[in-house]
């Protein structure tokens, strides 16, 4: 990674680590798990909780980078964000 880039991504890493997981607003209803926050958290889960079929946990670098800048970029490319019971899906 050049370094500007490396830059861009820690930033994007530390502005998603600073609205998820708040436990200070847990009962706040606008930090639900609907809304925005909760498409955060998807998110996350997405980018740095991947698994494979046997719910091993899958540690892939080159995933993250290219989510994060996919998201950095604003690509208009559409993913499916799945609740961690697998019972919702966007």
């Amino acid at each position: 990674l050049k370094e500007h880039e490396s830059g861009r991504i820690l930033r994007l890493m530390f502005k998603l680590a600073y609205i998820n997981e708040r436990p200070e607003f847990g009962v706040d209803p606008r930090w639900s798990e609907t809304g925005d926050c909760y498409v955060l958290k998807l998110f996350r889960d997405y980018v740095f909780h991947q698994a494979d079929e046997s719910g091993r946990p899958i540690m892939d670098l080159g995933h993250v980078i290219t989510a994060l800048n996919k998201l950095d970029s604003a690509l208009d490319e559409q993913i499916v964000l799945l609740s961690r019971d697998g019972k919702s899906m966007l």
